[in-house]
């Protein structure tokens, strides 16, 4: 049984949970959201969080859990609160299991809009040249490990995930060349509002929801993905009911 384990996440369904949660360097991010859409920030991160739970709940042989629910030696992969996996992962992974394997990563696949012209310039150089590595071998949720004392932080983070995985650890992991997840990073992520960077302005803000009603309207980027559609529809859906005040 594969244990889908979704990271700490705010409480979306409460407004006073939510603010109580709410870190105050990201509170102008929020305020220029409600300023804008008529649909608050807490509300449009609580319908991103339906569309999640209802794809974790489609995923055969595996059982969304806590972490102090988890049993010592279950295989764990580890998602945030609004991305996808494919039907298929758990099975996939049982099919591949490897007696003395640490973990196994899998082809990372993304939804998104560049997040500034550093970020729009990589992805045109991995759209011209494929082959180019991405900058983390794990990303949010394209990899599983076995729960351990010594995988906590692996599973916690992607980027000492990847140091592991890549490094030390690399003879005991699995690769395997399948699109088995997606992160979904959507208008509302924190990159994509700028956190912890100069303010974004109305005027992107606006421009990106422009880019992002495009991107969920398109057909899934890569034949492995086709598992996904019913999700591009329920976000593009989303995206139509976030109208501009």
């Amino acid at each position: 049984m594969l244990h889908l384990w979704v990271r700490a996440t705010a409480n979306w369904a409460d407004e006073r949970a939510f603010r109580a949660q709410l870190d105050p360097a990201f509170e102008p991010q929020v305020a220029l959201w409600d300023d804008t859409f008529d649909m608050p920030y807490r509300c449009f991160r609580h319908q991103l969080r339906a569309i999640a739970q209802l794809n974790l709940s489609r995923v055969a042989d595996a059982v969304v859990a806590a972490w102090d629910e988890i049993p010592d030696g279950a295989l764990v992969a580890p998602v945030d609160d609004d991305d996808w996996f494919a039907p298929d992962v758990a099975r996939t992974l049982e099919r591949e299991r490897a007696p003395h394997a640490l973990g196994y990563v899998w082809t990372s696949s993304f939804l998104e809009v560049p997040i500034d012209l550093g970020h729009r310039l990589y992805l045109a150089r991995r759209a011209l040249f494929p082959r180019t590595p991405p900058r983390w071998l794990c990303t949010t949720n394209n990899y599983a490990a076995h729960k351990r004392p010594e995988t906590e932080l692996l599973l916690r983070s992607h980027t000492i995930a990847s140091e592991h995985f890549a490094g030390a650890d690399a003879a005991r992991v699995v690769r395997l060349d399948r699109r088995l997840s997606v992160m979904n990073r959507t208008l509302a992520s924190k990159t994509s509002l700028g956190f912890l960077k100069p303010a974004i302005r109305r005027g992107t803000l606006l421009r990106k929801l422009r880019r992002y009603r495009e991107l969920y309207a398109a057909p899934p980027s890569h034949p492995d993905l086709d598992w996904c559609r019913p999700y591009l529809q329920m976000m593009s859906d989303l995206m139509r009911e976030l109208h501009v005040k």
